[in-house]
């Protein structure tokens, strides 16, 4: 629940702020307040997967986002990744595709391992919470423009495995 906060929270460690004590705090209270809660595993349809990727704009000190991710099959994670985006963006919606370019490298994996398991899986479903990252992703560099026209190329892979059936992105709101 708190991989991501103490994943960004540790590359703060030299140099806090107010902000990284805030954030500290807040994780802290959140601990707190559910000690009691049991982590809930469950699986109702083997055959789908489903995938959350939320990443952060420029929220490192050498201004670099942050991408979070986990994999489930419906309630309780089974695979999770919390890691410093190696290279700068210049958007929210930008730092939001590179995220998903990154985490789509554990998807298939995961994917591929249950395929190998024997089970024919549906195509795994992205939530993602930037309206304008899923354009990009569905539609590739046909939804480009003059403020993504540099995205690297290896950034629209994610559209590769849209058009062969493997990958389905939808909206989720952050707060849901």
């Amino acid at each position: 629940d708190i991989m991501t906060a103490v994943s960004f929270l540790c590359t703060r460690v030299q140099q806090p702020n107010v902000k990284d004590w805030e954030k500290l705090s807040r994780a802290l209270r959140y601990l707190k307040s559910t000690k009691k809660l049991f982590l809930t595993i469950c699986v109702n349809e083997i055959t789908q997967m489903h995938s959350y990727v939320d990443s952060a704009h420029m929220v490192h000190h050498d201004l670099k986002g942050h991408t979070g991710g986990f994999i489930c099959f419906e309630n309780g994670a089974f695979a999770a990744k919390s890691k410093k985006q190696r290279l700068n963006s210049n958007s929210s919606c930008e730092a939001e595709l590179i995220g998903a370019g990154e985490y789509l490298k554990q998807i298939i994996w995961a994917r591929n391992f249950m395929i190998a398991q024997g089970y024919e899986m549906k195509p795994t479903i992205i939530f993602q919470d930037n309206e304008s990252t899923i354009k990009l992703i569905n539609n590739g560099r046909r939804s480009s423009s003059s403020k993504t026209r540099h995205i690297d190329n290896k950034y629209f892979y994610i559209h590769d495995k849209i058009m062969d059936g493997e990958i389905k992105t939808n909206f989720k709101p952050t707060d849901e």
